[in-house]
C-alpha cells in the first residue's frame, strides 16, 4: 500500500517535478525515472507541511542550501534505485542505519566486466 498526500505536498511537488523538467536537469544527469525524486519530495515537503511552513500561494519552500542538498539526494537515490532494478545492488535497512546497498553476484561480475575492458582500452 503506497503513502497518501496532502493535495497541496502533491501540487508543490508537481511544481517542482516540472521547473526541474523544464530546467533539463533529469535529461543531464540521464536520470530514467522520476519516481525517486516525486517521493523524496513528497516526504520532504510534507515534512514542512506538518511544521506549518507550507503557504498555498508562496512556491519558495526551501532555502538554496536545502534545493542544493535535495538534488544531490535525488541524483543518488534515483541511480541508486536504478542499479537495484536492474539487479546490480540490492538493499537492506536496519535498526542502526538508513539503507544500506551492496553490490549483488550481477553486479560483482558487471563491475569486473567494466574494469577488463577499461584495461583493454
Amino acid at each position: 500500500m503506497g503513502k497518501i498526500y496532502q493535495p497541496i505536498v502533491v501540487e508543490k511537488v508537481n511544481l517542482f517535478i516540472e521547473s526541474l523538467e523544464e530546467s533539463n536537469f533529469f535529461i543531464d544527469y540521464e536520470l530514467e525515472s522520476k519516481d525517486f525524486a516525486k517521493e523524496y519530495l513528497c516526504d520532504r515537503i510534507t515534512e514542512k507541511f506538518i511544521k506549518g511552513e507550507i503557504e498555498q500561494d508562496s512556491n519558495e519552500m526551501f532555502t538554496e542550501e536545502e534545493i542544493e542538498t535535495y538534488l544531490k539526494e535525488i541524483i543518488a537515490g534515483t541511480l541508486l534505485n536504478e542499479l537495484k532494478n536492474k539487479g546490480l545492488v540490492n538493499s537492506y535497512d536496519d535498526d542502526n542505519t538508513d539503507e544500506t546497498f551492496f553490490l549483488t553476484d550481477e553486479g560483482k561480475e558487471y563491475l569486473k566486466k567494466m574494469i577488463e575492458e577499461d584495461k583493454e582500452d
